[in-house]
């Protein structure tokens, strides 16, 4: 079964083909933010690069967010087409999720920086809680816990969640360069697949347009 790993959450287009139990290649690409210019290009590139066509495909996966609201909606949208197109299935999963699969603790939680205020986080316990939280709310009813932070880079919000956990609780922090695509593809391919119809971005962080409304 060949699978084909769209994630366009952020200013980098990534990119993974696997084959079963085995990764057969994956990409980064810098394209600038703008991934409508260069997501399809790079599918054909990477299939061509592997001896496959897009035919070859059985399973399509796409992170579908939090993150960039336009780069998010570029990667679910072709992998909706292409699924519904070729009728292969289609899986979604979640970034903070993904991020979580990456280490192990009583309490995991995945952070995706935004700002030094607020970041986009996923608490993985004995609850599953994702939200666009501030340090303090990230905290309450965090006592007496072994906790792993897992990121993908070092922020100034990690260190401040880290600084305020330590009063409480055992913690370490486990910065990830990149995700283990095998690892978060065969956890999306457990869990069941989606009509690509209802495939859509989660975003977790209102637009000012919906601030601005109320």
């Amino acid at each position: 079964m060949i699978t084909l790993f769209v994630d366009s959450s952020s200013k980098y287009l990534k990119i993974a083909l696997s084959e079963d139990d085995k990764l057969i290649t994956s990409k980064i690409v810098n394209s600038h933010s703008k991934h409508s210019n260069f997501l399809i290009k790079e599918i054909i590139e990477i299939l061509s690069e592997a001896n496959l066509t897009i035919n070859d495909i059985d399973n399509f996966i796409v992170l579908n967010g939090p993150g960039s609201f336009t780069g998010l909606r570029v990667g679910v949208t072709v992998i909706k087409t292409l699924s519904w197109a070729m009728k292969k299935k289609a899986y979604q999963l979640g970034n903070l999720k993904a991020l979580s699969l990456h280490d192990n603790g009583e309490v995991v939680i995945s952070v995706i920086y935004d700002k030094d205020e607020a970041s986009y986080v996923g608490i993985y316990g004995d609850e599953v809680k994702e939200g666009y939280c501030t340090v303090s709310e990230v905290c309450c009813n965090l006592k007496n816990k072994e906790i792993v932070i897992v990121t993908l880079e070092e922020n100034q919000y990690v260190n401040n969640l880290k600084a305020k956990l330590l009063l409480d609780n055992i913690v370490r922090v486990n910065i990830i360069e990149n995700y283990n695509y095998l690892k978060v593809i065969n956890y999306a391919l457990s869990c069941d697949s989606v009509n690509p119809h209802i495939l859509e971005p989660v975003y977790l962080k209102k637009i000012d347009a919906e601030k601005n409304k109320k």
